[in-house]
């Protein structure tokens, strides 16, 4: 030990206490530390900032960011002050970083933006701060997918209501041919397929990848409607029959019906087939073959 130095004192004692919650170590250190570093990180880079946000402690973060706390930091993976709030859904907090030169915009190392992380999970107020404040919002992960189509297979209606208000894209699709819409009919989400038809999405529009397709890919020329055949939803297949979908649309190589039997009765010999799915609604498949 060299000075009387304590060998085992850590080296970011303000995130320390922020990651323990503990306000009134963090104030005590804040007040009889000179110019102290609110910014030193722990060994992944997380400063007390990212604790605040991910304990969702608003009156910590207004505290360290009066202290010189940067909004615009991120630790060893990534990961911001913003993008916590974002999955905590804390629009207040959002606005409080953003006001203080937080980036709406960075992403994580994936790709995933603070938009992207709160359509994913539902956060609708924050969705509304983030547009508020330039947020791109038809930004794209690698794979090309979108906030629109995050919110659409979580079923977050209200976030796809600000999305499109806001003016997302809901037309483009994946390379697979996988369109907002149908990462809502996979997921069997009516709300969410309703109000893309209501937005002018053609309900018998089909895939056209741009890629060369695998076993794990829709078949070329799916539709929403054989996709939820596909997937077991049968009342959403219902709905969709309602909306004007083709019953007989053969540009997937199987019709409906055909799809139906498929699922109903999985191949037997050496494959067992796949389970039959579990679908969303109350609506059984004779039910549907009647309608």
């Amino acid at each position: 030990m060299l000075g009387g130095a304590n060998a085992n004192a850590s080296p970011a004692p303000i995130a320390d206490a922020a990651e323990r919650k503990d306000a009134a170590a963090l104030r005590g250190r804040l007040a009889k530390t000179a110019n102290a570093d609110v910014n030193v990180a722990q060994v992944d880079g997380m400063t007390a900032l990212h604790w605040a946000a991910y304990h969702d402690d608003l009156e910590t973060g207004k505290t360290l960011l009066a202290a010189g706390a940067t909004a615009e930091i991120t630790n060893r993976y990534g990961v911001t002050p913003l993008s916590l709030v974002c999955t905590n859904g804390h629009a207040e907090f959002a606005e409080l970083l953003l006001a203080n030169g937080a980036n709406p915009n960075t992403a994580l190392h994936g790709g995933e933006t603070p938009l992207m992380t709160a359509a994913r999970t539902g956060k609708v107020a924050v969705v509304n701060v983030l547009l508020a404040r330039g947020a791109g919002i038809d930004a794209k992960l690698p794979d090309g997918q979108t906030a629109t189509m995050w919110a659409a297979a979580e079923g977050h209606l209200a976030v796809i209501e600000a999305l499109l208000a806001a003016g997302a894209d809901f037309r483009t699709p994946l390379a697979t041919g996988f369109t907002p819409l149908l990462f809502a009919v996979r997921a069997g989400q009516l709300e969410i397929v309703s109000a893309f038809l209501k937005a002018g999405v053609d309900v018998n529009a089909v895939t056209e990848p741009t890629m060369k397709l695998t076993r794990k890919h829709p078949r070329k020329g799916s539709g929403a409607l054989t996709m939820a055949v596909e997937n077991g939803h049968f009342e959403l297949a219902g709905f969709l029959l309602d909306a004007g979908a083709n019953p007989n649309d053969l540009r997937s190589g199987f019709a409906p019906l055909h799809i139906l039997i498929w699922i109903r009765k999985p191949d037997r010999g050496e494959d067992e087939g796949d389970p039959i799915p579990e679908g969303q609604g109350t609506m059984t498949s004779e039910q549907l073959i009647r309608k």
